[in-house]
């Protein structure tokens, strides 16, 4: 993939044929566009799949590029369609396919300020 930009559309393509062969019914790709901090994956799941709960590995959001999710943490559900951008709680969180959907995580890994 170009290191500078990702077609979105080709990549959900990819990943929901990916996902349709895949036992747990879901498969996932890492965007590498050369940042040090910032951790972007895609995942794609067809309709029914699951990510299961969780923690968050630190600040996160997710964004739908295409079908529609349930994020679920303690004490909340929400809906998350495309267009959409989503808090990742900090804490336990499950994800929860309600179409053929892919969504795009992006993480910020924090330097350590103990130094």
């Amino acid at each position: 993939m170009d290191p500078i930009a990702i077609e979105l559309n080709r990549l959900a393509d990819y990943l929901l044929a990916q996902a349709a062969e895949n036992p747990q019914g879901r498969a996932s790709q890492r965007i590498d566009l050369g940042h040090q901090q910032l951790r972007m994956t895609a995942i794609g799941f067809i309709a029914g799949a699951e990510l299961p709960e969780h923690r968050n590995p630190g600040e996160a959001v997710l964004q739908v590029v295409r079908g529609r999710i349930r994020l679920t943490e303690p004490g909340r559900t929400i809906e998350v369609e495309p267009g959409t951008i989503a808090r990742i709680p900090d804490g336990v969180h499950r994800v929860d396919a309600l179409e053929p959907s892919v969504i795009v995580l992006t993480a910020v890994t924090l330097p350590d300020r103990g130094q």
